[in-house]
């Protein structure tokens, strides 16, 4: 995709968001279906207007390939949220590797945290390999975080993030809990990620995660990934059209 095309993409993205949301009221399954597909492609959007020099755009066009591939192919609920949630991990990947490139210790890091959701997910059930895409993506987005902040002004809230996600991962006992843990804290992450990316952000970052905390009143767990894939994708949205108006005026 072209930046000059770019722009035009992320309106049609957030319009086909809005309509298919309606056009599924009351279908909790595909909802977060939905969602989850919208934040998958519009973080593989971001991952192309950071690319301004084509460094990984073999890589991006490969795991845009294999998540078109998927949609395609997959027909249930649990196919679906293995496609979406995988993409996610594979983009927040891709942020990785061009956040922290030249960083041998964080390269390490991104190596193993692929060896290790692989290895996991060989055996596991849908819900427990999207559980374990989604929070094999957390670490990632929190070294990329973590990245743009060398003054160490967020450097507590990361930490807050990061030990509610270890101590909800010690206590939950089903799939679906870790999966809304791990989607969850990548929600909260993605907020302050999209917060230091540009200060002009903040207030619409706040406003959105202030939608989320009010809406997490449900005990239902497919709501509950639901609210937390469309907070997900409208975040997401969110930076990656003021980078795309940013990098266009530049």
């Amino acid at each position: 995709m072209k930046e000059t095309e770019s722009g035009t993409h992320l309106m049609e993205l957030w319009r086909r968001y809005l309509e298919q949301y309606a056009d599924h009221e009351g279908a909790a399954e595909e909802q977060v279906v939905l969602a989850s597909y919208h934040a998958a492609e519009v973080l593989g959007v971001l991952t192309v207007i950071l690319d301004r020099e084509g460094k990984y755009r073999q890589l991006i066009d490969q795991r845009t390939g294999l998540f078109r591939q998927g949609s395609a192919q997959a027909e249930v609920f649990g196919d679906c949220l293995v496609n979406g949630t995988f993409t996610i991990y594979n983009h927040f990947n891709t942020l990785a590797h061009q956040f922290i490139s030249g960083s041998s210790a964080g390269e390490q890091l991104i190596r193993e945290v692929d060896r290790q959701v692989h290895s996991r997910v060989e055996t596991a059930g849908q819900v427990d390999r999207a559980a374990a895409a989604l929070n094999a993506a957390f670490p990632l987005l929190s070294l990329v975080t973590i990245s743009l902040d060398p003054e160490g002004r967020a450097t507590d809230a990361v930490r807050q993030v990061e030990r509610r996600f270890l101590g909800a991962a010690a206590q939950v006992e089903s799939a679906s809990e870790r999966l809304v843990n791990g989607l969850y804290r990548l929600v909260e992450m993605m907020q302050l990620f999209v917060a230091l990316s540009d200060s002009e952000l903040q207030d619409r970052a706040v406003q959105i995660a202030a939608r989320f905390e009010e809406e997490d009143r449900t005990r239902d767990p497919l709501l509950k990934m639901r609210n937390g894939f469309c907070r997900l994708f409208e975040l997401g949205h969110l930076l990656t059209a003021h980078l795309d108006r940013t990098f266009q005026a530049g």
